[in-house]
């Protein structure tokens, strides 16, 4: 058994936005697609994994984004914000943002009352998911959209990636964002992680890099880790790392990126472990069990579930003088 090792793949009648496993059953994974409906699959059955289909959730908008609140009911994003019951299937709270034409590109739950947004015209958003008390926060820093969102340990900063090529952090208990903003970098910043125990914020970008900022500090890079392409070189430029999450008690990263591949690396050192290529298209979505170190990533409309398992390195094979003497 290898680092990622197959274990199945899903396919739905439809094509997915976006994934997320239950926070503690391990064998649920909800997803969430264009034509609005939202799937609760059974990873575990083998004959028919689809649990509970919730047909026109958004009456026919695509769900975007799907994310999980503290008490373990669901959260959709489509033109507008859903909270329904996990157990019930029943919708407990829609919020309806103030600017209903735009597209949500990002969703992340900040604590057990806060969620927060970020949109394609670029505004940051945050909501009390529980009762309708209006908008919490608003503030747009950001020219292109949002495409990711994540936050401290602390659920203080939030840190947003732009598709124009900055890093914005927002201080969620002052309201406001925190300077500076980062310089504009050439290309577009797709997806973003905090990777607090060696106090960094990775970034994934258009360019097939991994660029890496420290913590508190936001103006610019500290390092940069550039990603090999398995695309032909003429279309090295068109491969982009559009979706990151941490394994492992957060110890190695893994990469979803447009050439169909799977990531699995360590940063500083910046090293590529291993790879999983049987994706038909770029990877649309990714997540992570936490609890099992299943990986789960998506291409159009199938699942696919990949176990992750950390193997030894082999022991080198000593040089010192007494090995050396023993041996004559």
């Amino acid at each position: 058994m290898g680092w990622l090792t197959k274990i199945k793949q899903i396919p739905l009648a439809d094509v997915i936005f976006d994934s997320k496993f239950h926070p503690t059953k391990s064998n649920i994974l909800v997803c969430a697609t264009v034509s609005g409906d939202l799937f609760i699959l059974d990873t575990d059955n083998n004959t028919n994994p689809i649990a509970v289909e919730l047909n026109d959730h958004h009456s026919g908008s695509p769900i975007r984004k799907i994310a999980f609140t503290d008490d373990h009911n669901i959260i959709t994003a489509a033109k507008t914000l859903k909270v329904t019951d996990f157990n019930t299937g029943k919708v407990i709270r829609k919020i309806k943002p103030d600017e209903p034409r735009s597209k949500i590109f990002s969703l992340l739950v900040i604590d057990h009352w806060l969620v927060c947004a970020g949109d394609d015209e670029g505004r940051f958003r945050a909501w009390d998911y529980r009762v309708d008390r209006g908008t919490f926060m608003d503030l747009k820093q950001c020219e292109d959209h949002i495409s990711d969102l994540d936050i401290d340990s602390q659920r203080k900063i939030v840190v947003a990636s732009s598709g124009e090529g900055t890093l914005t952090a927002f201080n969620i208990r002052s309201r406001r964002m925190e300077e500076p903003q980062s310089e504009l970098f050439d290309a577009g910043f797709q997806c973003v992680r905090y990777y607090e125990h060696r106090g960094k914020v990775l970034v994934g970008a258009e360019d097939s890099a991994i660029n890496i900022f420290n913590i508190g500090q936001w103006g610019n890079i500290s390092d940069r880790f550039p990603i090999k392409t398995r695309l032909p070189s003429r279309k090295m430029a068109g491969n982009t790392i559009d979706s990151m999450e941490l394994i492992a008690d957060d110890k190695y990263v893994v990469l979803g990126c447009s050439d169909g591949y799977l990531r699995l690396l360590t940063v500083l050192p910046n090293k590529v472990i291993a790879t999983a290529g049987d994706h038909q298209t770029g990877i649309e979505s990714l997540t992570v069990n936490k609890n099992t170190n299943v990986i789960a990533s998506t291409d159009h409309s199938t699942i696919h579930l990949h176990q992750f398992e950390e193997q030894k390195e082999p022991e080198k094979p000593s040089t010192s003088s007494s090995n050396f003497f023993s041996e004559l």
